[in-house]
């Protein structure tokens, strides 16, 4: 796990990258200028950063901790693409989800919710 988490600023932007339009259509943020718009995300990012709401299968109960389809989907899409992503290559590392892997995809959300003023 070092070694594929050695580039960390590397890794820490390409996975910033991909879990930013995961984590607006996954918990349906809208684009818009509209005032009411804007209040509407600052409001669903105040709620999801409530008690780390955002970590749950789902967040309004806050049952199924770390179980939510957003982390299994922002795994996939950052090391599990395609044959020659490093979750493919390096398999037997990843055979238990590390716990460091989960902790960086779900800092990447809570970094993305704070973008929301």
């Amino acid at each position: 796990i070092r070694k594929l988490l050695k580039c960390t600023s590397h890794v820490c932007g390409k996975l910033k990258m991909k879990m930013q339009s995961l984590t607006r259509s996954f918990f349906g943020f809208q684009s818009s200028e509209s005032r009411e718009v804007i209040r509407q995300n600052r409001d669903l990012a105040e709620s999801l950063k409530e008690g780390l709401s955002f970590v749950f299968k789902d967040w309004t109960t806050k049952t199924g901790i770390y179980k939510t389809k957003l982390l299994q989907d922002g795994i996939n899409v950052m090391w599990f693409a395609n044959r020659s992503d490093k979750g493919i290559i390096y398999n037997k590392y990843f055979n238990l989800m590390p716990i460091k892997v989960i902790a960086l995809v779900l800092t990447a959300v809570s970094h993305l919710l704070c973008l929301y003023p």
